[in-house]
């Protein structure tokens, strides 16, 4: 009897935040106004035009900002 593992245990998740694993990444459109406010205040938002931050997803646990999902789309 052979046995498989799963091939989506492999692959990442893009709801799993890749800094602390929590199950938090929101799109931009999911965020709160709140929760974009506070991201818009970030050194790193001067780097990125809003179409670009709106491409990206974000942790709202350690606010850790996804590029490569960019990529995936």
């Amino acid at each position: 009897m052979k046995i498989r593992a799963p091939t989506k245990m492999f692959q990442r998740n893009e709801k799993i935040c890749s800094r602390c694993d929590s199950p938090k990444m929101k799109n931009w459109s999911e965020l709160t106004d709140e929760q974009k406010f506070v991201i818009e205040r970030f050194p790193m938002s001067a780097q990125y035009t809003p179409a670009q931050r709106k491409k990206h997803r974000f942790c709202t646990r350690c606010w850790f900002e996804d590029l490569e999902t960019s990529k995936l789309a």
